[in-house]
């Protein structure tokens, strides 16, 4: 601007110009001097608006950087944290792959011994049933061989042999104490099962009809009861068994094989049943035997 000036002055020094000449020169100039002081202004402000604006760049520049490094360095802690997780999932995995195989091991062991007892056992109760079949065997072949005169039943159920005889085998009629022809070889019978195997045991069961008996003021019940202990008390004195291997019950009329509408079913009912049993106690013990 000073520079214009002096080339005003200069000019006016120089030159012949007339007052009003110069004073429309002098307008010119100051309206192009107020436009380049505006443009000046504006020019100064947009400096000063960039620079504000550089500056809030800078700020957010700082800003974007500091939050680029709090996020390179999360970043590098969660590489840090998936690195262990990693390690940790590998050792998890192998540790439950381990564990996995040693209870594979111990299913199959568990199971093989599952298996044995289960073959202990079908054995033992195969044993325990084994006795009261050969108990069977014996009874019909000792008939068989020594007497052939029917009148028995041979029955065969868990545990026990029952080997019924009708009364008029066993006992003479009206009788409770006088036995028949027939009834030794009943006896020898009923004692080879029993020598077959020592662990049986007899129980002698007295049956009736639903008629009254024989005997006068006697119950069915008691009636055969009174058989039974007849015969338990010759086993004992004729054959020697001992008595801790034998007992005698009665069931009387209470128990009958056949309807007592006829004079069949009747005869049918009236029946001396010798029942052989193993001994449920040594059953139960071999079988405890097996938790050990």
């Amino acid at each position: 601007m000073r520079i214009f000036s002096l080339m005003l002055f200069s000019l006016l020094l120089t030159s012949c110009v007339s007052k009003k000449k110069l004073y429309e020169m002098s307008s010119s100039f100051q309206e192009v001097i107020d436009v380049q002081l505006n443009n000046s202004y504006q020019q100064q402000d947009s400096i000063l608006t960039l620079a504000l604006a550089l500056e809030r760049s800078r700020g957010s520049n700082d800003a974007l950087l500091i939050t680029q490094d709090k996020l390179q360095d999360r970043l590098a802690l969660q590489e840090d944290e998936l690195d262990d997780l990693k390690g940790n999932l590998t050792s998890t995995s192998s540790r439950m792959s381990q564990q996995l195989d040693q209870l594979r091991k111990e299913k199959r062991a568990a199971e093989a011994a599952q298996a044995n007892l289960l073959r202990r056992q079908d054995s033992i109760v195969a044993e325990f049933q084994f006795s009261v079949e050969d108990a069977l065997n014996v009874i019909i072949e000792s008939l068989d061989s020594t007497y052939a005169g029917g009148g028995y039943t041979v029955s065969l159920n868990a545990g026990d042999l029952t080997f019924s005889v009708q009364e008029d085998y066993m006992f003479k009629p009206r009788s409770v104490d006088k036995l028949t022809e027939q009834s030794p070889a009943i006896f020898r019978a009923v004692m080879d099962a029993l020598q077959s195997d020592p662990l049986l045991k007899l129980m002698i069961v007295g049956h009736t009809d639903n008629q009254p008996n024989p005997r006068r003021n006697t119950s069915n019940r008691e009636y055969g009861a009174l058989r039974a202990n007849f015969i338990a008390e010759e086993f004992s004195d004729t054959y020697y068994l001992s008595t801790n291997r034998v007992i005698a019950v009665s069931q009387g009329e209470f128990a009958p094989i056949k309807s007592n509408a006829t004079q069949e079913g009747q005869r049918a009912n009236r029946r001396i049943d010798f029942v052989l049993r193993n001994n449920v106690g040594n059953l139960l013990r071999a079988l405890e035997k097996l938790k050990e």
